[in-house]
C-alpha cells in the first residue's frame, strides 16, 4: 500500500504538468531563463532511484547550497611531502661523497664484526686490508689539511695561540714573561702583598726568600703576618696576628694575598710553596681580571709602607680557595 503523502504529491504533480501543457507546453514564466530538463543522460541515477522526500540532504524545496569558496591560506599552504618523496628529494640533493663515506664506514664495521665472531685468517686479512685503505684515506686528508694551513695563516692555531715549533715557543715564552713583568710592576704602584706564615713552618722558611727576591725585583711591598709570633730571617719585622688571618680564612701556610687598600679589595694569590714563575703568572692573571685596567705609577711612597692601617678595613669577608697539601703546611 502506498503512503498517503506519496499519493497526494504524485496527483499534485500530474495536475500541474497537465495545466502547463494546456497553457502552451512551457513551465517557464515570461522573462525567465528556461532550465534544462533532465534527461536520461543527465539525470542523477541516485535521484531516479529514490523519491525526493528521501533525499533530505538536498535542502528545503530542492535548494542546494553552493559550495564554499576555498580558503586562500589553505590553498597557499603546500601539502606536506610524502615520506617517499622527501627521501627521494634528499637523495637527489645529497653529496655523493657522503654516500661513499657512509659505505666505507659500513663496510669496515661489517668486516670487523665478521672477524670478531669468526677470526679466521681470511676474515682477519680482509678486515686488516680494508682498514689499511681507510687509514690511507685519513692520511691523505691530514696531509691536505697541513698544506692548507701553510697557505691560510688565519687557520693556523700556532700563529694565534701558543706555537708548537721549538724556536717559536722560546720566543713566545720570552715575550710573555716580559709582558707579565711589566704588568706586575704597574700593579705594584697601588697594590701590596700580605704574607701569612708561622715561624715553625718549613715551607714558610723555603718560600720567604723567594717572595723577598720577587718583591724586590718588581717593587712590591710585603706585609708579613706571623700566626705564632715567630719571625723569618727575610722578614724580621713581622707583625703578630691580631685576627686578620681568621678574617682572611688562612687555613694553611704559607698564604699570600694581593690587596688594594684604596679600594679595600683583597684577592687570594695562593697557598703553599710557589716559585717566582708561579708568582709572576698568578699576579699578572689577577691584574688582567681586574676591571678598569691598571692604574699608572707614581705618587706612591712605598718606603713608608702605604699598606699599614688599611688592611683591617679592606677585609670584606671570608675567602675560600682550594688547597694543595703537598706544598703548604697546616698548623696542628
Amino acid at each position: 500500500m502506498r503512503h498517503p503523502l506519496a499519493c497526494v504529491t504524485a496527483a499534485s504533480a500530474a495536475l500541474a504538468a497537465g495545466a502547463l501543457q494546456a497553457a502552451g507546453g512551457s513551465s517557464t514564466p515570461p522573462g525567465a531563463t528556461p532550465l534544462a530538463t533532465p534527461t536520461a543522460k543527465t539525470a542523477d541515477p541516485q535521484a531516479i532511484a529514490s523519491p525526493y522526500w528521501g533525499r533530505t540532504q538536498e535542502g528545503w524545496f530542492w535548494y542546494r547550497a553552493p559550495p564554499s569558496p576555498p580558503n586562500p591560506e589553505e590553498a597557499a599552504t603546500p601539502a606536506p611531502p610524502r615520506p617517499q618523496a622527501a627521501a627521494l628529494e634528499q637523495k637527489r640533493t645529497r653529496s655523493p661523497e657522503l654516500d661513499t663515506f657512509d659505505a666505507m664506514q659500513a663496510r669496515l664495521e661489517e668486516l670487523k664484526r665478521v672477524a670478531v665472531i669468526n677470526p679466521s685468517d681470511a676474515n682477519m686479512t680482509a678486515y686488516m686490508r680494508y682498514q689499511r685503505q681507510v687509514m690511507d684515506t685519513a692520511e691523505r686528508f691530514a696531509q691536505r689539511w697541513q698544506r692548507l694551513v701553510w697557505t691560510e695563516p688565519d687557520l693556523d692555531y700556532a700563529l694565534s695561540g701558543r706555537p708548537t715549533q721549538a724556536l717559536a715557543v722560546a720566543a713566545f715564552d720570552a715575550q710573555r714573561q716580559t709582558d707579565q713583568e711589566q704588568t706586575v710592576r704597574s700593579l705594584a704602584a697601588t697594590h701590596g702583598l700580605i704574607f701569612v706564615f708561622r715561624g715553625d713552618c718549613p715551607f714558610c722558611h723555603r718560600f720567604a726568600p723567594i717572595l723577598k727576591r720577587f718583591a724586590q725585583t718588581h717593587g712590591l711591598t710585603v706585609l708579613p703576618i706571623s700566626l705564632d709570633g715567630g719571625t723569618l730571617p727575610e722578614f724580621p719585622d713581622a707583625r703578630p696576628d691580631n685576627g686578620m688571618a681568621a678574617r682572611l680564612n688562612a687555613r694553611a701556610v704559607p698564604a699570600l694575598y694581593l690587596t688594594q687598600p684604596r679600594l679595600r679589595e683583597i684577592r687570594t694569590v695562593g697557598f703553599g710553596l710557589m716559585s717566582e714563575a708561579d708568582l709572576l703568572d698568578r699576579l699578572s692573571t689577577l691584574a688582567r681580571e681586574m676591571s678598569g685596567g691598571l692604574p699608572g705609577t707614581g705618587g706612591v711612597n712605598r718606603s713608608a709602607d702605604p699598606l699599614t692601617g688599611a688592611f683591617d678595613r679592606s677585609l670584606a669577608g671570608p675567602i675560600t680557595t682550594s688547597l694543595d697539601t703537598s706544598r703548604h703546611w697546616t698548623p696542628p
